[in-house]
């Protein structure tokens, strides 16, 4: 969609309302409305970006983007790539990870903020086919199948 339109179209309502304050406040508004664009245009994008993260919780396996080309914004549907659900029934391979006490809160915090388990991220992680998690100066690199 193009910016410019909705940009164009409350230019014309600030306008018509800066008509009904009679000459001085018209002669102000008219000066201000060339300001506009660079003001909304992220404004809208900021709209946008938040109706795609809310929106999140209603797509299991998918997100939104908002996206910006020139005088575009677009909302782009994203598959994240195989849902993985924890069944127990599937789940019956055991691994013993021993790992730093600093990594391990950030791995559980990229877990929270994706709203899923310690387990399904890491899961999830693995079945992408490679992460990377930085420690410092050191980094965490590997690549798995589930």
């Amino acid at each position: 969609m193009k910016t410019s339109k909705f940009i164009d179209l409350m230019s014309a309502d600030i306008k018509a309302l800066g008509k009904l304050g009679g000459p001085e406040l018209e002669s102000a508004v008219s000066r201000l409305i060339p300001t506009l664009a660079p003001v909304l245009r992220p404004r809208l994008l900021e709209a946008l970006t938040e109706v795609a993260g809310e929106l999140k919780e209603q797509l299991p396996g998918a997100h939104l983007e908002a996206r910006v080309q020139g005088d575009d914004i677009e909302l782009v549907y994203i598959e994240d790539g195989s849902v993985i659900r924890e069944n127990p029934s599937d789940l019956n391979a055991r691994i013993t990870l021993r790992l730093p006490e600093d990594l391990k809160s950030r791995i559980e915090s990229a877990a929270t903020k994706e709203g899923i388990s310690l387990n399904s991220w890491l899961l999830k992680t693995s079945d992408r086919g490679s992460f990377s998690v930085s420690i410092g100066k050191r980094q965490l690199k590997g690549k798995g199948k589930s």
